[in-house]
């Protein structure tokens, strides 16, 4: 585990009780930042086996050139599958300053916050475990909530 992401946990908003419970792993490396098929097929395998689906929602909050504020509440979200990893390499590619979030393919969107970190806690709180693109791309972290 990278020491610089320890602290991240303490930024998503777990209350002391749930921030004992909480694990943070990097699961996969992105050489400077390059979603390279091989890793994203990779990054599937380990969906797969977190979610016991070969498919899952993604995530993510961009702006990019639009004239409207960044919305944390109403994140953009995608299934998506093995089939649509060109949709997610672009994606990455795009907006390799946010984070993109992974979650089983059920992911109920309704989660009202303030920030997208308050959000990923939120999420990890309701589902135990998540994976989550780094906004520097050069990673993918697997958190869990041990019970």
């Amino acid at each position: 585990m990278s020491d610089s992401w320890e602290d991240f946990l303490d930024v998503i908003g777990l209350n002391q009780d749930i921030r004992q419970k909480a694990k943070l792993n990097v699961l996969l490396n992105f050489p400077l930042g390059e979603p390279k098929k091989e890793l994203l097929q990779d990054l599937f395998d380990y969906i797969t086996k977190i979610y016991g689906s070969e498919k899952c929602t993604i995530l993510w909050w961009y702006e990019g050139s639009s004239p409207y504020p960044k919305l944390t509440s109403n994140p953009y979200t995608k299934i998506i599958g093995k089939g649509d990893l060109k949709f997610l390499q672009l994606l990455w590619e795009r907006i390799a300053g946010d984070y993109i979030l992974f979650l089983p393919e059920e992911f109920d969107v309704k989660i009202d916050v303030e920030d997208e970190e308050e959000f990923i806690g939120k999420c990890l709180i309701h589902y135990s475990q998540l994976l989550l693109k780094t906004p520097d791309a050069n990673e993918v972290l697997y958190l869990n909530l041990n019970k």
